[in-house]
C-alpha cells in the first residue's frame, strides 16, 4: 500500500511538472511570436505590452492608461502598440481614418464590441450600439435638441440654472470652496431639467441627487468591466459573482429612470427639451421605443454634464496658474459688458479670446481623454498614410496627441494666442484637438457644451476675482481617467468683483 502511494506521489509530481513545463512553454510561444511574428511585430511599443493584454488592462482600470501612453508616444512616436492587437495614434490624420466617414480609400471602422458590457435587456443606446444604422436611427430623433434654434428656445432653461449658480456662489465665496463641485451641481441640473423635463435641484439643496452618485460611481468600474472581456472566462466569472449584489441596483437605477422618462412623456405641455423630439416619434417608423429613450436617457444626462462640469473645473483652474492670461480675459469681458445681463448666447460670440482660451483648455485637457476603440476590417486599411493589418484595434491618444511636441510649440504650456494666429504657432497641427471626436459617432451634445462653457465662464470672470488655494496646487496632475476624469476637489477663493 505505502509502495503504490509513493507512485501516486511520484506520478502526481510527474503531472505537474509537465503541466509546468506546457504552461511555460506556451508562455514562450506566445510571447516569441506576438513580439517577432505577430502582423503587429514591425510597431514600436513596450514590449510586455505586446506580449499580453494584463498591462493595458491595469492601468486602464486603474485610470492611467491615459497618461502612460502619452509617455510611449514621446519615446515610440506616432504610432505605439499597447496590446498585442492594438495600436494607438497621436497623429491629426487619423481621427478622420479611425473615426470619420468612408472614403474611397477606406470603409468605416467599426466600434470594438468588447470596449463595454452589452445592457442585460439587449437594449443598447447610442454609446453602446454597435450596428451604425441602428446608431444613426437613435442619433436622428434626438439631433433636432441640438440644432442651433433648439439651443436658443432652451437658453431661457438654462439661464435659471445659470443665475441659481451665480447666486449660490455669491452666498459661498469669501471662504475657499469647491467650484468643481458647483460646477458640477449646475451642471447636472441643467441636463437633466432638458432630459427629464425637471431639475434635480442639485442647487438648490448644494448636494447631488444620489443617482447621480450611482452613475458617478458606475462609470469608475465601467472600463474595468469592459477590459475583462478580452479575458475569457473572467468576464463570465464577473458577471456570475457581481450578479447577486448588482441586480438589486440595477433595477433600481432602471425603475428610477422609467419613471422619469414617463413622467416627462405623459406631459402634454410643448417644451424645447430633449424629449420633445422623441415624443413625436415614439412607438413609429424611425422613431424610438419607450424602452430605447429610456436606454438613452442615462447617457444624455452623463454625457451632457461631464464634458461641461470637467471642462469648466480645468479652464478655471489653468487661468489661475496662468495670471496674465485670467487678467487678459477678466479685463475683455468686464470692458466689453457693462451689465451682467448683457451677457447671453449672442454676445459672448463676438469675445475672439474667450474661444481661444476654451480651444486651449480642450488642447491641454480632452474631458474624454480614454480610448474609443474602433476596429479595422479583414483586409486592413490605411490609417495615418500607414497600411494596418486586419482586425486591428485602433484609436487616438487625445491627451497624448494634445501635448506632442511635434504637434505643437510649447505643448505643456496655456497659451491660448496659439488660436489666433500668433505667427510663433503658424505649425501648430490644431486639428489633432478633437475633444468632440469627429465623424458619425462624434459628440451630439457638442454645440450645447460649448454655449454653456462660454455663457459661464464669462459670468463667472464677470462677477468674481477668484484666487486658487495652496491645496488645489496640482489638480490637474492628481486625476484619474476612467470615462471621465475622477476629479479632486478644486479650491478656491471668490470675492466679488470690483467695477471700475
Amino acid at each position: 500500500m505505502g509502495i503504490l502511494k509513493a507512485i501516486d506521489v511520484t506520478d502526481g509530481h510527474k503531472l505537474l511538472r509537465l503541466c509546468v513545463l506546457m504552461f511555460f512553454t506556451y508562455l514562450v510561444y506566445t510571447s516569441i511570436s506576438r513580439l517577432y511574428f505577430h502582423p503587429l511585430a514591425r510597431f514600436p511599443g513596450p514590449r510586455l505590452w505586446a506580449i499580453s493584454k494584463l498591462p493595458d488592462a491595469y492601468y486602464r482600470a486603474t485610470g492611467r492608461q491615459t497618461y502612460l501612453v502619452a509617455g510611449f508616444h514621446c519615446q515610440y512616436g506616432p504610432i505605439v502598440r499597447i496590446a498585442p492587437d492594438e495600436l494607438t495614434f497621436n497623429v491629426e490624420e487619423a481621427w478622420n481614418d479611425i473615426y470619420g466617414k468612408p472614403t474611397p480609400r477606406n470603409a468605416q471602422l467599426q466600434k470594438n464590441p468588447l470596449q463595454f458590457f452589452n445592457p442585460p435587456g439587449g437594449i443598447t443606446n447610442m454609446l453602446q450600439e454597435f450596428d451604425d444604422d441602428e446608431h444613426q436611427r437613435m442619433r436622428r430623433v434626438f439631433s433636432p435638441a441640438f440644432s442651433e434654434k433648439a439651443l436658443r428656445d432652451q437658453e431661457p432653461i438654462m439661464n435659471r440654472h445659470f443665475d441659481l449658480l451665480i447666486q449660490r456662489l455669491r452666498e459661498n465665496g469669501g471662504e475657499a470652496l469647491d467650484i468643481n463641485k458647483w460646477y458640477s451641481l449646475m451642471a447636472f441640473d441643467i441636463i437633466s431639467d432638458l432630459t427629464f423635463g425637471e431639475s434635480f435641484d442639485c442647487l438648490k439643496n448644494s448636494t447631488f441627487h444620489p443617482w447621480i452618485k450611482s452613475i458617478q460611481d458606475l462609470m469608475k468600474i465601467m472600463p474595468a468591466t469592459g477590459a475583462t472581456q478580452s479575458f475569457y472566462p473572467l468576464d463570465k466569472i464577473l458577471l456570475f459573482l457581481a450578479s447577486p449584489f448588482t441586480r438589486k441596483a440595477e433595477m433600481k437605477h432602471r425603475d428610477f429612470v422609467e419613471s422619469k422618462v414617463k413622467k416627462r412623456l405623459e406631459c402634454a405641455a410643448l417644451r424645447p427639451d430633449f424629449m420633445a423630439y422623441a415624443q413625436e416619434t415614439l412607438n413609429t417608423p424611425g422613431g424610438l421605443t419607450f424602452q430605447e429613450i429610456c436606454e438613452n436617457a442615462s447617457p444624455l444626462v452623463v454625457g451632457g454634464t461631464e464634458t461641461t462640469a470637467s471642462l469648466l473645473s480645468a479652464v478655471t483652474y489653468l487661468l489661475l496658474k496662468n495670471q496674465s492670461v485670467l487678467c487678459k480675459l477678466t479685463a475683455t469681458l468686464r470692458t466689453t459688458f457693462k451689465s451682467e445681463a448683457e451677457i447671453n448666447s449672442i454676445t459672448v460670440n463676438k469675445i475672439g479670446y474667450l474661444f481661444a482660451v476654451l480651444e486651449e483648455a480642450f488642447r491641454l485637457y480632452p474631458p474624454v481623454a480614454i480610448f474609443l476603440s474602433r476596429v479595422t476590417p479583414p483586409e486592413g486599411c490605411i490609417i495615418a498614410r500607414t497600411f494596418i493589418p486586419g482586425n486591428t484595434c485602433v484609436s487616438v491618444n487625445s491627451w497624448g496627441a494634445s501635448r506632442s511636441a511635434s504637434n505643437f510649440i510649447r505643448p505643456n504650456e496655456f497659451i491660448p494666442e496659439r488660436w489666433m494666429g500668433a505667427s510663433e504657432f503658424k505649425n501648430d497641427k490644431r486639428k489633432v484637438v478633437q475633444p468632440f471626436s469627429v465623424g458619425p459617432r462624434n459628440c451630439l451634445g457638442q454645440s450645447l457644451a460649448r454655449f454653456e462653457l462660454k455663457i459661464i465662464l464669462a459670468r463667472v470672470l464677470w462677477n468674481f476675482d477668484l484666487e486658487l488655494c495652496e491645496e488645489s496646487r496640482g489638480w490637474m496632475e492628481k486625476q484619474r481617467f476612467y470615462i471621465a476624469a475622477a476629479r479632486p476637489e478644486l479650491m478656491v477663493r471668490l470675492k466679488p468683483a470690483v467695477k471700475v
